[in-house]
């Protein structure tokens, strides 16, 4: 007997529900934008275009040998997203922007505050920049599990205002 090898995501599933008389065979990785799309629904029309956008980002999409965007990595941002809306009162959408490595860098920009946040290998990368009275910018860096969805409610409450001192001091 021969065993092939394969990655995740050539890995075929079947998709399609109960009542569904269309069934397909799709790979893990588009069952995963699928999803990440999906749970986008509620989005501005704006952002589900960007990260649309990024689902159909090819090899090489810069012309400098970039990754795609790893669909794990857009489920995870889309999720995070999703929660941040549901559990800040004046949710403002980031600018979302692909690295070259198939992460993406979630970006907000406000007055006198941003807030940068990367999904990277080991979770998440949050810089968090502030203008002080003397008109210098101030970075806080800080990197956390990408589970760690506490943390990073604490980073986005430092942004919008409800934090004044940067969590992860």
């Amino acid at each position: 007997m021969e065993i092939a090898s394969c990655t995740v995501s050539e890995i075929r599933v079947r998709y399609g529900g109960i009542g569904n008389e269309i069934m397909s065979d799709i790979t893990i990785a588009e069952s995963v934008k699928r999803t990440a799309l999906e749970t986008a629904s509620s989005f501005s029309a704006q952002l589900r275009q960007k990260i649309n956008e990024l689902v159909a980002l090819e090899p090489n999409w810069d012309g400098e040998n970039a990754k795609p965007v790893k669909p794990h990595v857009l489920a995870d941002v889309v999720e995070t997203l999703k929660r941040l809306s549901q559990q800040t009162e004046e949710f403002r959408e980031p600018f979302l922007a692909p690295t070259f490595d198939g992460f993406v860098q979630m970006e907000w920009h406000e007055n006198n505050r941003s807030l940068d946040i990367e999904a990277v290998d080991t979770g998440w990368s949050a810089v968090g920049t502030e203008i002080g009275p003397d008109g210098q910018p101030h970075y806080h860096p800080a990197e956390f599990e990408r589970n760690d969805f506490a943390q990073l409610l604490n980073c986005y409450k430092w942004f919008s205002g409800s934090e004044l001192i940067w969590p992860l001091l």
